[in-house]
C-alpha cells in the first residue's frame, strides 16, 4: 500500500513538474502589445527635417493642438518554435488621428519572421496603398547588459542594438520564450523580446500579456500576382516617388525610411 501511495505521489509530482516546466517555457502562443508613440515630439522632429514649403505650418499646428501627447496603438505577435507573425489590432480612429497618420508615425504592418530560413517579409500601409518587401532578417548588433525589468510577469533582459547603419534600439528579451524574435523585425537576442524602445522614432513597445496556445501563423500578405521588393528596391522606389533633394530632404527621407522599414 506503502508502495502504492509513493508510486502514485511520483507520478502526479512528475506530470506536474513536466506541466509547470511548458507553462514557464511557451514555444508557441500570442503576446499582446501596446505601442506607444509619443505624437508631438516625432511631428516637432518630422517638421524640423523638412522642406519649409512640405508643410501648411498653421494648419500642423492647428492639428497638434488638438492632438494629444502620445497615442497607444494595440498589436499581437503570434509564435511557434519557428516563426512569428506581428500584426496591428485595427481601432477605429478619430478625425485627429487620421490626419495625423499621413505623416507616418506608424502604418498597421504585418510582419513575418521565419528564424530558421532567415526570411522576413513585410506588408505596410503607405497613403492608402499596401507595400510588401521580402528580404533577409535584418542585421542588428546587439550588446547585452546586466540591467533587468519584469514585463507582462516575465523577468527581462535589456540589450542595447544598432540597425540600419546607425539607428539606436534598447530591446528587453526574455529567455523563458526561447524563439529568437519580437515585435515588428526585431530579432537576434537569445529569446522572445518583450520590451521595444526606438529613441529615435519617439515610440516604444511593451508585452502586456502573453497567452500559450497553437495559432496559425502564415506568411502570405497578398495575391500571388503581387510582387514583393527587397529593402535595397523599396528605399529606390521611394527616393524616386518623394522627389529627394525637391520635395524631401535628404534627413527627412531617412528619418521616414527608418520608421517604415522598422
Amino acid at each position: 500500500m506503502k508502495r502504492l501511495i509513493w508510486i502514485t505521489a511520483s507520478v502526479l509530482f512528475f506530470s506536474g513538474t513536466a506541466f509547470g516546466q511548458h507553462a514557464y517555457f511557451p514555444e508557441a502562443g500570442i503576446i499582446h502589445f501596446e505601442k506607444r508613440v509619443h505624437l508631438k515630439n516625432f511631428m516637432k522632429r518630422r517638421m524640423a527635417l523638412s522642406k519649409d514649403d512640405n508643410f501648411d505650418r498653421s494648419y500642423m499646428e492647428q492639428l497638434m493642438s488638438k492632438a494629444p501627447e502620445s497615442y497607444v496603438y494595440k498589436s499581437k505577435l503570434s509564435f511557434n518554435a519557428n516563426e512569428s507573425r506581428y500584426d496591428a489590432v485595427q481601432e477605429e480612429l478619430t478625425g485627429i488621428m487620421r490626419n495625423l497618420e499621413w505623416y507616418g508615425f506608424d502604418h498597421n504592418g504585418s510582419y513575418y519572421q521565419d528564424i530558421g530560413k532567415g526570411l522576413f517579409k513585410n506588408k505596410l500601409d503607405y497613403n492608402g496603398g499596401n507595400i510588401l518587401l521580402e528580404d533577409s532578417l535584418l542585421n542588428i548588433k546587439w550588446k547585452i547588459t546586466n540591467e533587468y525589468r519584469d514585463i507582462a510577469g516575465y523577468t527581462c533582459r535589456r540589450a542595447n542594438g544598432v540597425l540600419l547603419d546607425s539607428v539606436f534600439v534598447v530591446a528587453f528579451y526574455t529567455d523563458v520564450i526561447p524563439l529568437s524574435s519580437g515585435p515588428a523585425c526585431m530579432h537576434g537576442l537569445p529569446g522572445m523580446i518583450l520590451g521595444l524602445v526606438v529613441p529615435e522614432q519617439h515610440y516604444n513597445i511593451y508585452a502586456t500579456k502573453v497567452e500559450i496556445g497553437q495559432p496559425q501563423i502564415t506568411s502570405d500578405f497578398a495575391k500571388k500576382r503581387d510582387k514583393p521588393m527587397t529593402r535595397a528596391a523599396f528605399q529606390a522606389f521611394m527616393r524616386d516617388r518623394l522627389r529627394v533633394g525637391d520635395w524631401y530632404t535628404e534627413p527627412e527621407f531617412n528619418f521616414l525610411m527608418i520608421n517604415m522599414l522598422l
